[in-house]
C-alpha cells in the first residue's frame, strides 16, 4: 500500500479520557486512501513558525467513512493539537503506513496486549478483524492506571458483548475493590487469561517500559520470538549529546556533507538524537523507524535498528532511517 500525501478536514473532536481526545477526519478533496487496520499517519503542524510534524495510529478501522487519530496530551506537537485543532479545520497528513497490522501479520488466534495509548493500533485491528471474522477467537488485555485511564473502556465492554469469541479484560493499577485484575501485568494474570498463550500469536503496544517488561515475561513464559509482533512509538532512551565524555576515543564523528560541520555522536545515540542536541533540524515523524520521514544517507560504519520502509537498493546504497540508527565510527552524513 503505497502513502499519499493529503489534506483532511475535521469533521469531529471527542474527548475519551482527562488528557486523550479524538479527531475526525475526510479528505478535504476526493477520497480517502485505503487503510489496514493498525497503520499511521504523520500529521504536519507549525508552532510558532516551525513546521513540525508526529506520526500517529489511526484509532480508526477500514471500515469506518473516516480516519480518526486518538492522541494523549503529551509532547509539544500533541499538546499543541490538543490545544488549537477544532471541528472544521485543515491539516496536511502522510500516509497510511506500517506494518503492524492483521493483514501483514495474520493469525487466526490473535492475543492483543497493550497500556495507555498503545490501545489504539489495538482498537483499529480488534474491530477490523471482528468486520471480517465475527466469531473470530481474539483476547484483549488492557492495562492502565485508573479507570478513568482507559480509552475506548465503554466501547471495547459492549463490543465483547456482541461478540462470543473475544475475552478481553482491564489491569488496573488503581480500581474499584471488586475489580479483578489489580496492580501491572504479571505471568499469573497471563496465564490465566490467555492459559493457550503459546498456541497464540502476540501483538504488543505500549510505552517503552512496559513493552521492556512484557517482552522479558513473554520469553520467560516461553513464547517463541517468531509469534510476538510489537510496536512502540518511541524507541529505547539514547545517551544525552550532554553526558560527559572522557576522551576522543569515547565519541565519533557526523560530518555533514553539506555545510561541512562536525556533530558529536555518543556510542548507542541515535543519528537524530545527536543532530538535534546539536541544534540541526531535521525531518521526523514517528520517532520509532516506522514511517521514513528521517531518511538520510550515510558514508561510514552504522547500525540499523529499523528498516521499515527502506528497499535493499536503500541499504545497499547507506541510506538508514536517523531516528533508529547509531555508528560505529565516523560517518559522513546527508540529508
Amino acid at each position: 500500500m503505497t502513502s499519499t500525501s493529503l489534506t483532511l478536514r475535521c469533521i469531529g473532536r471527542r474527548a475519551e479520557t482527562h488528557d486523550v481526545t479524538s479527531w475526525q477526519f475526510v479528505a478535504a478533496e476526493g477520497t480517502l486512501p485505503p487503510v489496514l487496520a493498525g497503520q499511521c499517519v504523520t500529521l504536519h503542524t507549525e508552532i510558532d513558525g516551525e513546521p513540525l510534524c508526529r506520526a500517529y495510529t489511526l484509532s480508526s478501522s477500514p471500515q469506518d467513512p473516516c480516519w480518526q487519530v486518538t492522541i494523549k496530551d503529551v509532547g509539544r506537537v500533541s499538546h499543541h493539537l490538543h490545544q488549537t485543532l477544532q471541528l472544521g479545520d485543515q491539516i496536511r497528513a502522510d500516509g497510511p503506513f506500517g506494518y503492524f497490522n492483521l493483514t501483514a501479520l495474520p493469525c487466526e488466534r490473535p492475543l492483543l496486549l497493550s497500556a495507555g495509548s498503545g490501545i489504539t493500533p489495538m482498537w483499529a485491528m480488534l474491530r477490523g478483524e471482528l468486520a471480517k471474522r465475527p466469531d473470530a477467537d481474539i483476547r484483549f488485555i488492557h492495562s492502565a492506571r485508573t479507570p478513568e485511564d482507559v480509552i475506548f473502556a465503554d466501547e471495547l465492554a459492549a463490543l465483547a458483548e456482541a461478540h462470543a469469541g473475544l475475552r478481553q479484560a482491564l489491569i488496573l493499577e488503581q480500581a474499584p475493590t471488586a475489580h479483578p485484575w489489580v496492580g501491572r501485568l504479571s505471568p499469573e494474570m497471563l496465564r490465566e487469561l490467555a492459559p493457550d498463550l503459546l498456541s497464540r500469536h502476540v501483538y504488543l503496544c505500549g510505552p517503552a517500559p512496559y513493552m521492556a517488561v512484557v517482552n522479558a515475561m513473554l520469553a520467560e513464559l516461553g513464547l517463541p520470538a517468531a509469534q510476538l509482533h510489537q510496536e512502540s512509538f518511541g524507541l529505547p532512551a539514547a545517551a544525552s549529546s550532554a553526558a560527559p565524555v572522557a576522551a576522543d576515543s569515547d565519541h565519533f564523528w557526523l560530518t555533514l556533507k553539506k555545510s561541512g560541520k562536525r556533530v558529536k555522536i555518543l556510542p548507542g545515540q541515535t543519528l537524530l538524537a545527536a543532530l538535534e542536541g546539536a541544534g540541526e533540524t531535521m525531518m521526523a515523524a514517528c520517532r520509532a523507524g516506522v514511517c521514513g520521514a528521517c531518511r538520510c544517507t550515510t558514508t561510514g560504519e552504522i547500525e540499523r535498528q529499523s528498516v521499515m520502509t527502506l528497499s535493499a537498493q536503500d541499504l545497499e546504497n547507506g541510506v538508514a532511517l536517523a531516528c533508529s540508527c547509531t555508528v560505529r565510527g565516523d560517518v559522513g552524513l546527508d540529508y
